[in-house]
């Protein structure tokens, strides 16, 4: 009894001709779905990648408007507390000039000529 390679098996399906081409057509498919989970994969990270730099850009902008603001807060507060101290000197300086003119004239005239002699050179 020899065997035909082109009769049925015992399970209802022909052989196959070749075992090479029947390997070969299983590497293919196998390197096609390989192939296609990679992509998958690939788009997943490419959406979660993008979700991520999403986060990341809001919470910069987020950052960079909590920042300017109080930047601009503490900018407020320092030239509120710079007008304070000026008025201070200012009334300080008025009640000098009351309570000593000749010594509060020659004072401005000594810082007058020191800025004068500083100026010239």
């Amino acid at each position: 009894m020899t065997e035909n390679p082109t009769a049925e098996s015992p399970f209802g399906a022909s052989a196959p001709q070749d075992p090479f081409q029947a390997a070969k057509a299983s590497a293919l498919k196998a390197a096609e779905e390989l192939r296609a989970a990679a992509a998958q994969k690939a788009s997943e990270f490419r959406s979660a990648a993008e979700a991520r730099a999403q986060q990341i850009r809001s919470s910069a902008e987020q950052k960079a408007t909590d920042i300017k603001e109080k930047a601009g807060e503490f900018a407020d507060n320092t030239l509120n507390e710079a007008r304070v101290r000026f008025e201070d000197l200012r009334a300080e300086a008025e009640k000098f000039a009351r309570e000593k003119p000749l010594q509060a004239l020659l004072t401005a005239f000594g810082i007058g000529f020191v800025v004068g002699a500083i100026v010239r050179r």
